[in-house]
C-alpha cells in the first residue's frame, strides 16, 4: 500500500469484557519505529470494523509505562505516536498485565514479540484447559460438579473460541489476504469469509491508506523545539 514499507499481521484476541486487535502477530519480525506507527493505524482500522469500537484505544507493548523505559524502538515509536495526533487514539505504553484488562483494544508490538505472545497464549489455554479436565474428572463429587456447571464452562468455552473471528488479516497491502489458523476447521472458514466481507464492505483499505498519507506527512514536519 502507498507510504507503508510493511505489512502486519492482526489477531483478535480475548480480553475482560470482549476482545482486543494484536498487532503485528508475526509478518515482520525486525520493525522500525514508523513500521510500529503505521501498525497503530492499521489495527485501529481493523478494530473499528471487527470490534464495533468508533475510537480505539492504543497501547504500545513495552515493559514499563514510564516515560523511557523500554529498548530504543519502544521509545522511538512513543514519540511518533505523540506526534501523529488524533489518527490514533494512543493512551501510551503498556505492559503484560494490561493486555487482558480493559485496558486498551488494540496491542501494538513488532512481529517477534506480537508472534510469541499469541503462540504463548495458545499453549497456556491447552495447559489450563487440561488441567481443569483432569481435576474435574479426580472423583465423582468433583464430575458431579462439573455437569452442573456445564453451562458456565459452555460460555467460557465460547468467549475464547478462536473461530469465532477465524482469520488473521495481512493489513498493509493493496489487496486482501486473511490467514486461516493451520488447524481451522469449517467454521473458522465461514468466519474467515465474514471478515473478509466486513472489511470490503467498510472500504478499510481506502481509510487506511488517507490516514497513512496523513501520518507520514504530519511526520515529515520538522519537530518543534
Amino acid at each position: 500500500m502507498e507510504g507503508i514499507a510493511r505489512p502486519a499481521l492482526a489477531a483478535v484476541v480475548p480480553r475482560e469484557g470482549g476482545h482486543f486487535v494484536l498487532i503485528d502477530a508475526g509478518a515482520n519480525p525486525e520493525a522500525r519505529p514508523e513500521h510500529l506507527m503505521h501498525n497503530a493505524i492499521l489495527g485501529s482500522h481493523y478494530c473499528r470494523v471487527m470490534l464495533g469500537v468508533s475510537t480505539p484505544r492504543v497501547g504500545l507493548m513495552t515493559i514499563g509505562t514510564e516515560e523511557g523505559k523500554g529498548n530504543a524502538l519502544i521509545t522511538e515509536t512513543n514519540e511518533l505516536l505523540k506526534r501523529v495526533g488524533d489518527l490514533v487514539n494512543y493512551v501510551g505504553p503498556i505492559e503484560g498485565f494490561h493486555v487482558f484488562a480493559e485496558h486498551v483494544d488494540v496491542v501494538v508490538c513488532d512481529g517477534f514479540v506480537g508472534n510469541i505472545m499469541v503462540k504463548s497464549w495458545e499453549s497456556l489455554v491447552h495447559f489450563f484447559s487440561g488441567i481443569l479436565k483432569e481435576e474435574l474428572q479426580a472423583n465423582p463429587m468433583r464430575a458431579t460438579g462439573a455437569l452442573l456447571s456445564k453451562g458456565a464452562f459452555t460460555a467460557l468455552k465460547e468467549r475464547v473460541n478462536p473461530e469465532r473471528y477465524g482469520t488473521a488479516p495481512l493489513l498493509g497491502l493493496r489487496g486482501h489476504i486473511l490467514k486461516a489458523h493451520g488447524s481451522a476447521n469449517r467454521f473458522a472458514i465461514r468466519s474467515a469469509l465474514r471478515a473478509a466481507n466486513a472489511i470490503i464492505k467498510a472500504d478499510m483499505n481506502q481509510h487506511i491508506e488517507a490516514d497513512i498519507a496523513r501520518a507520514n506527512e504530519a511526520l515529515a514536519q520538522p519537530v518543534a523545539s
